[in-house]
């Protein structure tokens, strides 16, 4: 409708209203600058080359480690295409034993890692003849393991593979961090003082990361970080364009995150944690997205179930190197899991000293009165206060938060037994946090125009961590490096010292001249005997002490040292196969009636103070081929039959 006024001179006018225009809602998309494929592409090319930087030195390195559970030595990996059904259709350790282990809580079924390296073997490595299945005498071949093909791994490609990987994680992390955080950006703003490319680059040369990307295993850690990072992304996507293939494409990620590592569900959480913080609220697309996230998980469990039959076991192991937790009280064990997050904080900030070895006793057993377990309750808990403080005034500082509590609580030991106090890939994902806050205290300073001072922090951040990197990673050329690294740190660690005796052994066994052998011997002798000092019962401890005297008996043939060692070891673990094995060896070899007291002495141990009866038998049996009429055998026999309850067996020892 026409309005009449008067303009300046009086004169009546008519104005028009003006068209009504139609309000259509702000797209997310509009607010959003999104990088050119230019940037994109010079962005990737220098997280490739930092990552090179970094890691160059791991292309010469062989495997190590864990390596061979789910590399070199697994069948299924090592059999061409004829292996790839049989990864998808078993736990991951059965091509490495030949049947279902469920060594920890909940078992392993990460198939993902393991068919990529099965097609870079098939790639990559070198075909060879019908490979030998029986290479590990602990390790047992059944029908599973039959007729398959070999090809050798190449560790070269392993190595590379894994370091594009990790960069090409990186890249991920600053298009996923930019399109979440920086949906105002200035157009005039240089990218590479962005939040997301800076966040990135912190990242790349965390020290953290280094046992993730050096040893070839850690392939599950970054394809889980990976495809995570891809489905988050494709959700953002889906939410700012409205487009269903952006949706799909998210489900199929996570699935496929899923498979490479159980770590990708806590971003079942941490994905519509994002949407809600920067996408206004709990909306009708973020519901769409969680929904379609938790019917990729639900099929996942149901094929992880199909295949291994549980999802978590009810009593994980009582072996202390397979669930360190056991034999503690709650009390213990709680306390004990407060001080592993206080630790992880300070790696995460300070990741210095490293080690690969985090087993008992390296972290102490702790309860609720010490002060570093009281330490790391204040600490999580101003966290949590500082994240709902948070809530409106940083949505960034918010989601770093809850991003790392998400990402550390299936790592914690809280939730699930992981079978180890912690390790520095676990936090693989969570230093993600770490470095966004880093970051985000850079720009801080800049924004207030500290630019100099921000330009320092940087450049003292970026090459403090690189340094620490770049030292880290030669420690994981070989066993011995890393052993010999990992037992300066983990000094009260069981496994540390037994596998640094273990590496020195392998090292005598490679030697040809006598002075070095016999040096090596004694060097390692020392670290077998403080492994079993810390757990007596440890089978690879015991085994070494078995293996090293085995050998200096056959360098200086002086039996009763060997005698002596036996007697300790066998009375622990008679189970060792090794143990048994070098007495046929000597048992007609040797002095007749040093042997008899032995197996004697032996036996008592066995009846007296632990009721070990049949493997008493065992041993006393061994003895009856040296004298089958000896009385105090004979007699030691039928203490231990009778011990067993069956007296009629005794009776023909009588």
């Amino acid at each position: 409708m026409a309005k009449k006024k008067k303009n300046k001179k009086g004169k009546e006018i008519v104005e028009q209203n003006p068209a009504p225009q139609s309000k259509k809602p702000q797209s997310n998309l509009r607010q959003y600058v999104p990088l050119t494929y230019g940037v994109k592409g010079l962005a990737l090319a220098i997280l490739i080359g930092l990552s090179m930087l970094l890691y160059f030195k791991s292309l010469d390195f062989g495997y190590v480690l864990d390596d061979k559970l789910v590399y070199t030595e697994n069948d299924f990996v090592t059999a061409g295409s004829g292996g790839l059904k049989k990864i998808l259709l078993t736990e991951s350790f059965t091509g490495y034993f030949g049947e279902e282990k469920n060594l920890v809580q909940g078992s392993r079924y990460r198939p993902l890692s393991l068919i990529s390296y099965n097609l870079e073997n098939q790639v990559f490595g070198t075909k060879g003849t019908q490979k030998n299945l029986d290479p590990n005498p602990d390790k047992k071949s059944t029908a599973l393991t039959q007729g398959l093909d070999y090809i050798a791994p190449n560790a070269t490609a392993s190595h590379a593979i894994n370091i594009l990987l990790y960069a090409l994680c990186g890249w991920l992390i600053l298009l996923t961090m930019r399109r979440l955080i920086n949906r105002k950006s200035n157009d005039k703003e240089k990218w590479f003082w962005g939040l997301a490319f800076l966040t990135a680059v912190i990242y790349i040369v965390h020290p953290l990361h280094v046992e993730a990307v050096a040893n070839v295993k850690g392939r599950d850690e970054i394809l889980s970080l990976l495809l995570s990072m891809a489905t988050f992304l494709s959700a953002l996507k889906y939410v700012d364009t409205h487009k269903t293939g952006w949706l799909l494409s998210a489900a199929l990620l996570f699935f496929l995150g899923l498979l490479a590592k159980e770590n990708t569900l806590t971003f079942l959480a941490i994905i519509p944690f994002g949407l809600m913080l920067f996408r206004k609220g709990i909306g009708q697309k973020n519901l769409l997205v969680f929904g379609v996230l938790l019917t990729a998980t639900v099929l996942y469990l149901v094929l992880r179930f199909q295949v291994i039959g549980f999802l978590l076991d009810e009593a994980p192991s009582t072996d202390i190197m397979n669930n360190s937790f056991a034999g503690m009280t709650g009390v213990e064990k709680y306390g004990t899991i407060f001080y592993t997050l206080l630790y992880y904080l300070k790696l995460n900030i300070i990741p210095y000293p490293l080690t690969h070895d985090y087993y008992p006793y390296h972290i102490p057993i702790s309860t609720f009165g010490d002060w570093q377990v009281l330490l790391s309750i204040f600490l999580h808990i101003g966290l949590l206060g500082l994240m709902f403080y948070s809530w409106k005034r940083n949505k960034l500082i918010t989601f770093a938060i809850g991003y790392y509590f998400a990402t550390m609580s299936i790592v914690s030991n809280i939730v699930i037994s992981l079978g180890t106090f912690m390790n520095e890939r676990f936090a693989f994902a969570a230093s993600l946090a770490t470095c966004l806050l880093l970051a985000k205290g850079i720009l801080y300073l800049k924004d207030k125009n500290q630019k100099l001072l921000a330009t320092i922090l940087t450049g003292l951040i970026l090459v403090a961590y690189s340094l620490i990197t770049l030292n880290r990673v030669p420690v994981w050329e070989s066993e011995l490096a890393l052993n010999s690294a990992a037992i300066k740190v983990s000094k009260n660690s069981a496994r540390s010292n037994s596998f640094m005796a273990t590496a020195l052994f392998n090292e005598y066994k490679t030697t040809q001249d006598n002075a070095t052998k016999l040096s090596l011997l004694q060097r390692a002798e020392p670290y077998a005997e403080k492994a079993i000092e810390i757990h007596p019962t440890y089978y690879n401890g015991n085994l070494m002490k078995v293996g090293i005297a085995a050998e200096l008996h056959k360098m200086n043939r002086q039996l009763d040292p060997l005698l002596n060692t036996f007697l300790e070891a066998g009375t622990i673990r008679p189970d060792i196969g090794f143990l048994k094995q070098y007495l046929e060896y000597i048992n007609d070899r040797e002095d007749k009636n040093k042997m008899l007291g032995f197996y004697a002495e032996l036996a008592n141990g066995l009846i007296d103070q632990h009721q070990r009866y049949d493997w008493a038998i065992s041993y006393l049996q061994m003895a009856m081929q040296i004298d089958p009429n000896d009385p105090e055998i004979r007699r030691l026999i039928r203490k231990a039959y009778i011990g067993l309850g069956r007296p009629q067996d005794a009776e023909n020892y009588r």
